[in-house]
């Protein structure tokens, strides 16, 4: 995601067309403030909707976790999970030997 601050946007609109183009949203700020966001038209945009596309993308840049996005949407961390594999982004981000460490942890805990 890139960031452009307003006075840019006046001086030079073609870089946020660029971005767009190039299917990345553009934090507009004003004084280092964050006042707006730009989707690109997109598939996602069309088949989920401006705010979830707004938060899938917020996520899939690694700035909201998982959680936050499904808070931010008013959905169940599992409705969030389901949103972003039907979109084919990852969500589990553990290598399969973190993943069964994991496993082994959660089974740990359980028995305790």
């Amino acid at each position: 995601m890139q960031t452009m601050a307003i006075r840019d946007l006046k001086n030079n609109p073609s870089h946020m067309t660029e971005y767009l183009e190039h299917n990345q949203s553009v934090f507009i700020t004003k004084h280092s403030k964050p006042i707006g966001i730009t989707l690109p038209l997109n598939d996602d945009v069309f088949s989920v909707g401006l705010r979830q596309s707004a938060a899938i993308d917020q996520y899939r840049h690694g700035l909201i976790s998982l959680g936050k996005m499904a808070e931010f949407l008013s959905i169940t961390k599992t409705e969030a999970i389901r949103l972003v594999d039907r979109l084919g982004i990852d969500w589990l981000d553990y290598t399969p030997e973190e993943l069964e460490e994991q496993a082994i942890a959660a089974g740990a805990y359980r028995r305790a």
